[in-house]
Parts: structure tokens; C-alpha cells; sequence
């Protein structure tokens, strides 16, 4: 068992059947799986195309404060 698969059968369980099955639900159907990994595929990339928060370490340096001598 992996966790993947065990992520998109308990999905399959709990959600309605693809259209057209005729099975109560969809834990142990090939379908819904190929159908999950498109949806993780998805969500992947777009994340990486998604814009990201900066870290706060890249802040751009403070100016330096000169005191009048």
C-alpha cells in the first residue's frame, strides 16, 4: 500500500461514482484513480506557475543611516 493510493480509493469512497459506473462507489476503480492523478497533476503545476509569497529574508537591505558629524 502507498499513501497515493490510499488517497485517491478513500476519495473514491466518499464521493458518487464516475458517470456511466455502475459500481457504489468508486475505491476500487482504475477510472477514478487515472481521473485522481489528473486532478493531483493539475494542482501541481499549477502551483508552480501560481505566484509565491517572497520569504522575509529577501527584503531588499534597509539605507544606511548617516549621522551628521
Amino acid at each position: 500500500y502507498s499513501a497515493d493510493s490510499m488517497a485517491w480509493s478513500v476519495d473514491g469512497r466518499r464521493n458518487a461514482p464516475l458517470p456511466g459506473h455502475t459500481h457504489k462507489n468508486c475505491a476500487n476503480c482504475p477510472a477514478w484513480a487515472l481521473a485522481w492523478r489528473q486532478r493531483v497533476l493539475d494542482a501541481i503545476e499549477k502551483g508552480m506557475t501560481a505566484p509565491r509569497q517572497l520569504s522575509l529574508l529577501d527584503l531588499p537591505p534597509e539605507p544606511s543611516l548617516k549621522t551628521a558629524a
